[in-house]
């Protein structure tokens, strides 16, 4: 998950998510403790260690059948023909992907497959491989891992249809028995699979041996919102998708986000294994917040409402509330605007909607910052910088000079700010070419594909390690002692630190090196 700045990847990604696949339909998880326990995760102790965090990004299946697999990574990875990526003509245009003399097929990308301790082209929900996905973070010196995390709002599920019965629902939250226990509140978990087979192995470790991990709520899809939108259509009404008084209204979408936290308290924060600060507060990323508030400002809300909203219910089941850290990137240049963060969605027909709309308003990165304060985050980080400035990355070089840029930005910004932190980022690299190429064009080729060379080594990676570790003692008395890292299976972005046949361990012992020996 990126930005082209992030315009364009979200729209690749969230397409093609939707697009090509059903959700998979999690179990709800045991909890391991009912108590909210006072973990010391996060603090401003100048001598505290660095808390060390990966990005964990899922994938899901993309086969129109049902009876089959096919992986979203590892399809892309071995054959073109297969990746629903390069086929989807809402991101590549009529022809999907086109491979040219000019813009030839470089793969497939057979370094970038799994070590066979892991099994290969492992299945994502193989409790053998989450086990030993789990003890390599360990061992290595990771500290926690924040699953890049997905709902989708506008299934209505049956409570009493076998099937769906699983689906987490608020416990005495109202229902339609005359239609099978049919939801008056929708949504559920998309690809949560994975995560349900990493906690339930990690439950299953030792204490001492177990990981911490937390959500990255990823409310970013343009497509979501519009199926959100399109509840109660005359299409969906038609095909008995709704029935007559089901809508997106206000009302339904504030007691959908208040759904979701109550789902984050039941199934996460009451875990021992959740990231929590020394306060007890869950710590819970936010990425691309700049997403939710558009389409937040549809209703004549603002962000700040969801968030206070979240920390009311919260505070209501007992925790003494959320610690929300938005994750950031984009464009800084004013010639840049047009690819900025924006800060309003309005639908082109405002009586149809799900037909679409446009995103308006739109920030620089650096105006939308100074803002997150305000709408309830006490910290931000990224997932990657594409840039800093008039600086792209072209290189890995590149990368370590705009992260530079980055964290001496943002660390001065925030170094009197006792109230809000800048966990440091960090990332491995950068190379979309498996998904096509950097970035997704109508015209069936990528607009900039001179970015998929960033690529590092352990050397490199290490040094920006240490670099990233430097910049977090600097400014230690304010911001924390996070240090996150992308990622730890972005393969169709180049971005991925889980040991492969083409780097090894490499990755995870620069970081063992870097932060084991504290």
């Amino acid at each position: 998950m990126s930005n082209r700045f992030e315009f364009f990847f979200g729209v690749m990604v969230l397409v093609m998510a939707l697009g090509a696949c059903e959700p998979k339909r999690p179990d709800v998880f045991n909890s391991q403790s009912a108590s909210f326990s006072m973990i010391s995760t996060l603090g401003q102790n100048p001598d505290e260690e660095e808390l060390v965090g990966v990005y964990f990004m899922p994938s899901w299946n993309t086969s129109p059948d049902p009876a089959k697999d096919r992986d979203s990574f590892w399809s892309c990875l071995q054959d073109p023909g297969n990746c629903s990526n390069l086929l989807n003509p809402s991101i590549w245009g009529p022809k999907g992907r086109i491979y040219n003399a000019k813009y030839p097929y470089q793969g497939p990308y057979l370094d970038r497959k799994p070590i066979a301790e892991l099994k290969g082209f492992y299945s994502r929900t193989d409790p053998e491989v989450a086990r030993k996905q789990l003890q390599y973070m360990k061992r290595y010196g990771i500290d926690f891992f924040a699953y890049d995390w997905f709902f989708g709002r506008h299934y209505f599920h049956h409570q009493n249809f076998a099937p769906q019965a699983k689906i987490y629902y608020p416990k005495g939250w109202a229902t339609d028995q005359a239609r099978s226990g049919r939801v008056a509140v929708p949504g559920m978990i998309e690809w949560g699979d994975q995560l349900e087979v990493l906690l339930a192995e990690n439950a299953r470790l030792p204490k001492g041996e177990q990981m911490k991990f937390a959500i990255n709520w990823c409310d970013d899809s343009d497509e979501r919102w519009k199926l959100w939108l399109k509840i109660g259509s005359p299409e969906e009404l038609a095909r008995q998708a709704n029935y007559e008084g089901e809508k997106p209204s206000k009302e339904l979408y504030l007691k959908v986000h208040e759904k979701i936290t109550q789902l984050w308290i039941d199934l996460y924060f009451s875990r021992d294994d959740y990231l929590k600060g020394s306060d007890g507060r869950p710590v819970v990323y936010f990425y691309f917040p700049q997403d939710a508030e558009s389409r937040a400002a549809y209703y004549g809300l603002r962000l700040v409402d969801l968030l206070e909203l979240s920390q009311k219910t919260a505070q209501k089941a007992g925790l003494p509330g959320i610690k929300f850290i938005a994750v950031m990137a984009g464009p800084m240049l004013e010639h840049e605007r047009m690819y900025g963060l924006p800060t309003v969605w309005k639908p082109k027909n405002p009586k149809q909607a799900w037909q679409g709309g446009e995103y308006q308003k739109r920030q620089l990165l650096q105006e939308y910052v100074p803002r997150l304060k305000g709408m309830g985050f006490e910290g931000m980080t990224s997932y990657v910088y594409h840039n800093f400035m008039d600086k792209d990355n072209r290189s890995y070089a590149d990368m370590r000079a705009t992260y530079r840029g980055h964290w001496k930005m943002w660390s001065e910004k925030f170094k009197n700010d006792p109230n809000f932190e800048y966990q440091v980022p960090v990332a491995m690299g950068w190379d979309m070419r498996p998904a096509g190429g950097t970035w997704p064009q109508p015209s069936g080729f990528p607009s900039e594909p001179y970015k998929d060379l960033v690529h590092s080594d352990k050397t490199s990676f290490k040094a920006k390690l240490k670099e990233a570790q430097q910049v977090s003692r600097k400014y230690r008395q304010n911001n924390g002692n996070t240090v996150m890292i992308c990622c730890w299976n972005e393969y169709l972005e180049g971005n991925y630190i889980e040991p492969t046949v083409g780097h090894g361990f490499s990755y995870l012992e620069a970081i063992q090196e870097v932060f084991g020996d504290q």
